[in-house]
């Protein structure tokens, strides 16, 4: 008898202990729920942004929004309306550039995100277009059929990109890639000037937005789709608020990464998002005032 209840006390003060420590985690802002999940994924969390060519090699700001999937209605905040506002795009329907001026190509049947530069892209090996490097092998490259951002061959499909927190001109080319960047090369070691016309978008960010964004918002980058969903899960287990909806990242931050948004105006989700950047997980907030920063720095430089 006395045995049993000697159990029966230890098991009470057991729980007890456990309640103790279950509330002294909360009060440190560590959502119980979603540190269970992470103790069970061992897959990278940050997310590390390397510059190089193609899609995934520049921070695309345009990109940051709701799945078109995703009813509009569903996104309560508006985030997506906020999301657009970052940044402001101006748009002239043809400018022209030598073709020297251009250091980023988006599409490519080569693996782009392998060359940070274009001039590593240009001495690739085997390069069978370059040839020679003679002239006439510049104007071979030229003819190429997917060569249409030559001056007097205004292309719709295609077009030219700028941003103000990127110092690089980027081609929105439909292919020929391999034969435009060999033209590039022998231009350049033969000094003759190839003129481009496109239409002509410049993005820039908006200071505003982005201040905004960084006094009232933390935007996780979870890079894989199904912690995603766990996490979400488990936050609201923990009754911790989470933004309805479903945001993309920019495509820098790979083809699964989805964005975990939570407000600084509450409390609960203010903690669980230092802890699960405590965690590792990248916030799109620093880089977004990393790139503002950049753009700053380049105005100054060029007035």
């Amino acid at each position: 008898m006395i045995g049993w209840m000697k159990d029966t006390i230890s098991e009470q003060l057991d729980l007890r202990a456990e309640r103790r420590h279950r509330s002294a985690l909360r009060a440190e802002g560590i959502p119980l729920e979603a540190a269970l999940t992470l103790a069970k994924d061992a897959r990278p969390r940050q997310t590390v942004f390397r510059q190089s060519l193609g899609e995934k090699g520049h921070r695309d700001w345009t990109h940051l929004r709701a799945h078109s999937h995703w009813p509009s209605e569903d996104d309560r905040e508006k985030l997506d309306d906020v999301f657009r506002s970052l940044v402001h795009t101006t748009t002239k329907p043809t400018v022209e550039f030598d073709i020297a001026d251009v250091e980023n190509i988006l599409l490519s049947k080569s693996p782009l995100s392998r060359y940070p530069t274009m001039e590593m892209f240009e001495k690739r090996s085997p390069n069978h277009e370059y040839g020679q490097g003679t002239p006439g092998d510049l104007q071979r490259c030229l003819a190429h059929e997917q060569i249409r951002c030559l001056k007097g061959t205004l292309h719709k499909s295609e077009s030219f990109t700028s941003f103000g927190w990127d110092d690089r001109l980027l081609l929105n080319n439909m292919g020929g890639s391999h034969h435009f960047s060999a033209a590039r090369r022998i231009a350049r070691e033969q000094g003759i000037k190839v003129p481009l016309q496109l239409k002509h978008e410049h993005h820039a960010l908006n200071p505003d937005a982005v201040h905004f964004v960084e006094q009232s918002l933390v935007l996780l980058v979870i890079p894989h789709e199904d912690l995603f969903k766990e996490l979400r899960y488990a936050l609201r287990q923990e009754i911790v608020p989470v933004i309805p909806g479903r945001f993309r990242a920019p495509r820098c931050y790979g083809n699964d990464a989805h964005v975990l948004a939570l407000s600084l105006k509450s409390e609960p989700s203010a903690k669980a998002a230092n802890y699960l950047r405590s965690c590792g997980f990248t916030d799109l907030v620093d880089h977004l005032i990393e790139d503002l920063g950049v753009q700053h720095a380049r105005i100054k430089r060029l007035n």
